[in-house]
């Protein structure tokens, strides 16, 4: 299972909800109100993750994936156009590497970091 600080878990021995507060080799710190305990990593139970909360750098690096993302997709499109490709294709090709292109980079980037546990 793969966990982030700020993901909302359940222990299984006692049905405890918390918020993961660290990860150690084997343990999972568990903040349940303002109590921090460590919990075995076997006991632990995903329920819902944690959303990083939006500022302006990941707005811009956001905007600046989909720029990218479009200039590959324009570039890509107007090569198939000079080979003979029709108007479907040609939108078809700049549609796809544009999406492509703009998920990849955010995918990159921008993931949650995750701890295998």
């Amino acid at each position: 299972m793969l966990l982030a600080i700020g993901d909302v878990v359940r222990d299984r021995r006692d049905d405890a909800v918390g918020t993961v507060a660290g990860i150690a080799s084997g343990t999972v710190l568990l903040r349940l109100n303002d109590a921090v305990r460590p919990v075995p990593s076997a006991n632990v139970e995903m329920v819902a993750c944690a959303v990083q909360p939006r500022t302006p750098s990941t707005d811009v690096a956001n905007l600046c994936f989909v720029a990218l993302g479009l200039i590959t997709g324009v570039v890509m499109g107007t090569a198939v156009a000079q080979l003979g490709g029709g108007a479907v294709l040609v939108f078809s090709v700049t549609f796809t590497f544009a999406v492509a292109v703009s998920s990849g980079l955010k995918g990159a980037f921008l993931r949650p970091r995750r701890i295998r546990v």
